[in-house]
């Protein structure tokens, strides 16, 4: 019996050209029905070594996806911030503070959270809104650190109560503090896509967070609008 297939693209390049590469599962399939999102920043490491580690499981362990719709993980939105172990990318730009939302206003340049000199100006933001427009995500899960919450934005709260169910999160709507220009804002305030931020626990090892985070990841997967699958 043939298994479900899997092929590494290449979404686009960072400012030092390094490639942001996806791995999507069940490609002959032209949307998506969840993309999974991590290293936005490049200081939290993290939340790339925990969706790599469930790539790589869910590589060794085809069985386990075999009748999901197709989906997509990017381990690394920002590769030069995570070689420089920097939020911002090579530019100083926070890509989480890029996105061509409602509410973007320029931050300034020099700060942790640069929004850079206008929207989507970056091209590792370029690359992501490409990858929006060609697959139509139906869901999308971010992880970053470091608060121990799941923060959702758009009609995502069962989807993150469905997750918490399993990692023990706290689920919450607001962050704490502004987000102009945020990815969040863009893709599930602003457009209606469910989509829920994952912010690790920081303080713990890799080995603790898969095993409080795989089956949550898992029931994103197979969550639908109806409610959990199996």
């Amino acid at each position: 019996m043939n298994m479900p297939a899997y092929e590494e693209i290449t979404l686009g390049y960072s400012v030092e050209g390094r490639p942001i590469v996806a791995t999507r599962f069940l490609p002959g399939v032209s949307e998506v029905d969840t993309l999974f999102l991590a290293a936005f920043h490049g200081d939290e490491p993290l939340s790339e070594q925990l969706l790599s580690r469930w790539r790589q499981h869910l590589i060794n362990n085809p069985a386990e996806w075999a009748h999901s719709p197709a989906f997509i993980l990017v381990p690394v939105v920002n590769p030069d911030g995570l070689h420089r172990q920097t939020r911002t990318n090579a530019r100083g730009v926070d890509l989480n503070r890029n996105f061509p939302t409602q509410n973007w206003a320029e931050i300034e340049t020099g700060t942790p959270y640069y929004s850079g000199p206008q929207a989507a100006s970056e091209p590792e933001t370029e690359a992501l809104l490409a990858l929006l427009e060609a697959t139509k995500p139906r869901k999308i899960i971010s992880l970053h650190t470091p608060y121990k919450v799941l923060n959702f934005d758009g009609p995502a709260e069962a989807l993150a109560n469905a997750m918490a169910s399993h990692c023990g999160y706290p689920v919450v709507a607001d962050i704490g503090y502004p987000t102009p220009g945020s990815f969040g804002t863009y893709v599930g305030k602003e457009r209606g896509i469910p989509t829920v931020t994952v912010e690790l626990a920081e303080d713990v090892s890799l080995d603790t967070l898969w095993k409080e985070h795989q089956l949550a990841l898992e029931a994103a997967l197979l969550f639908t609008a109806a409610g959990p699958v199996g």
